[in-house]
């Protein structure tokens, strides 16, 4: 892949020895036109189609349109804020998803600037193997503060058969849930609430959905396993972002049906904008800030066994 712009890293990352059963280079396709989304992602040269597929056409969003009123698939970001907040004037899962991105000719590497906002947010993708490198920046190009939160959008096809396995057991804190497309308070049927579970199935999150945070400390790695062994695991050791989220919905939520699982790397554990925004600082005007996401590909349970006591290990 070709080299990133000054100011993102495409520096290769091993972060345990050997290859755990990875999965072959991965190859992606993306739309600068439409939010910078990723529209496939596969790994191999006859991998499966990670991403989830579209509900609705696709299309770029009309003035006012709500990401939900779209084709909710694929892999995009939430910046600057998750949530929606109609106080601020934020929109669902942000900006950067509305508006065509800057992208060179045959490159991974893309930015958006939306009109009337004071910052230029930055991605670069790269590939090593079954590793793939996500580097983010985002630069204040204004003259006051910047508020901001971000979470990586990448939802992932699932079904009942889906499972969620971490290097060490997981707790979580509810932010939001939906039973038959009605607010719910509920997530029991996904993780016993104040349990520990290193390991979770969604053979009852039919009909249901659900936002959770995982609560500190935080396990090394992440993973989402699919029938027939293959998986896709996210490196929390050692990375650079502070939270980490996980959105499943087998059709509790949406108006189609829509069924998905996200792991989703984050600043900022709360989808509400004021809530997020307090536990973290502002970005001072003219400064930047860069950070990255690993993602390794992998086929099999003991090679990601493998790599998750690989993990435990080292965190």
């Amino acid at each position: 892949m070709n080299e990133p712009p000054n100011g993102l890293s495409a520096r290769s990352s091993e972060p345990c020895e050997g290859s755990h059963g990875r999965a072959g280079g991965p190859r992606l396709h993306w739309e600068p036109g439409l939010g910078g989304k990723v529209t496939s992602l596969r790994f191999g040269e006859r991998g499966r189609e990670w991403l989830a597929p579209p509900v609705r056409p696709r299309a770029a969003p009309a003035p006012g349109q709500d990401w939900g009123d779209l084709d909710c698939s694929g892999w995009d970001e939430c910046f600057p804020n998750i949530g929606a907040s109609a106080e601020g004037g934020l929109a669902d899962h942000g900006d950067v998803w509305r508006v065509p991105w800057h992208a060179p000719l045959t490159t991974y590497y893309g930015s958006a600037a939306p009109p009337d906002r004071a910052y230029r947010f930055l991605r670069y993708i790269s590939a090593q193997n079954g590793l793939l490198r996500v580097d983010y920046r985002v630069e204040n190009i204004g003259e006051k503060p910047l508020n901001w939160s971000w979470a990586q959008h990448m939802l992932l096809a699932a079904d009942e058969r889906t499972r969620i396995i971490a290097s060490s057991p997981m707790r979580f804190r509810l932010d939001s849930a939906f039973e038959g497309g009605a607010p719910s308070t509920r997530f029991d049927w996904l993780a016993p609430e104040a349990t520990q579970v290193a390991e979770i199935t969604l053979d009852k999150a039919t009909g249901r959905a659900a936002k959770l945070w995982l609560e500190p400390p935080l396990p090394a790695v992440v993973a989402v396993m699919v029938e027939g062994g293959d998986w896709l695991a996210w490196w929390v050791a050692d990375a650079p972002f502070r939270h980490v989220g996980l959105w499943v919905n087998l059709g509790g939520w949406g108006d189609v049906p829509v069924r998905h699982v996200a792991i989703e790397p984050a600043f900022g554990a709360h989808d509400a904008p004021a809530r997020a925004y307090s536990a973290l600082d502002p970005l001072a005007a003219g400064r930047a800030k860069s950070w990255w996401v690993l993602v390794e590909a992998g086929r099999g349970r003991p090679a990601l066994d493998a790599l998750l006591s690989c993990a435990a290990h080292r965190n």
